[in-house]
C-alpha cells in the first residue's frame, strides 16, 4: 500500500469530487465528497443532507473537523490498482469509484 503525501493529496483532492463505496455500510453506497479548497470539505451520502467541514492537509494524510460532528483523520492510498481512503485506525474506510473535476453534485 502506498500512502499519498501532501503534494499528491492536494492534486488528487482540491477542486474535485470523489465518489466512494464504503464496504461496511450498506446505506453508504454513493458517497460523494467535494474538496472546494485545501481547507474545506463537503460530503453527501446518497440523497441526505450535506455535511460540511474544515480540513487540514498534513505531510501524510489530513484532518477533518465536521461542523456539528466528529473529527476524523484520513489518508488516501493506492492499493492493488485502486485508490482507497484509510481511516485513523489504519484500516480501509472506502474505495474511490470515480473522481470528477469540479462539483457535479452542487453542494
Amino acid at each position: 500500500m502506498i500512502l499519498f503525501d501532501r503534494k499528491i493529496l492536494s492534486e488528487l483532492m482540491i477542486g474535485s469530487t470523489h465518489y466512494l463505496d464504503i464496504e461496511d455500510c450498506k446505506d453508504c453506497k454513493g458517497v460523494a465528497i467535494y474538496y472546494p479548497s485545501d481547507q474545506e470539505v463537503h460530503m453527501k451520502i446518497q440523497d441526505t443532507k450535506v455535511l460540511k467541514g474544515k480540513m487540514d492537509i498534513k505531510d501524510v494524510g489530513y484532518n477533518v473537523r465536521w461542523c456539528h460532528g466528529p473529527r476524523n483523520y484520513y489518508n488516501i492510498a493506492e492499493h492493488m490498482g485502486a485508490f482507497i481512503y484509510i481511516g485513523a485506525n489504519g484500516k480501509p474506510a472506502g474505495t474511490i469509484t470515480k473522481i470528477i473535476s469540479g462539483n457535479p453534485e452542487f453542494f
